[in-house]
């Protein structure tokens, strides 16, 4: 719709609402609002390929959003 009608705008907020979701569930994955006590526990308590599972989670969902949130920034720079 935004294409049509030359608005960027809408393509850089759904770009940057995406962006952040995908990097908030990333952070959320990685442990990264949890304290130092909570991830040693977390750590001694997963198995390996819970581990890796976890991980690859973690890549995926911040190979999807980075882009994202670098596109709407982008968009937002060009278009102000």
């Amino acid at each position: 719709m935004g294409l049509s009608t030359q608005e960027y705008e809408q393509y850089s907020v759904i770009s940057g609402i995406s962006g952040i979701v995908f990097l908030l569930i990333a952070g959320i994955l990685s442990g990264s609002f949890i304290s130092g006590d909570r991830i040693r526990a977390n750590f001694a308590t997963e198995t390996k390929s819970d581990r890796l599972m976890r991980n690859r989670w973690l890549f995926i969902f911040s190979l999807i959003g980075a882009p994202n949130l670098i596109v709407a920034l982008l968009l937002t720079i060009k278009y102000l």
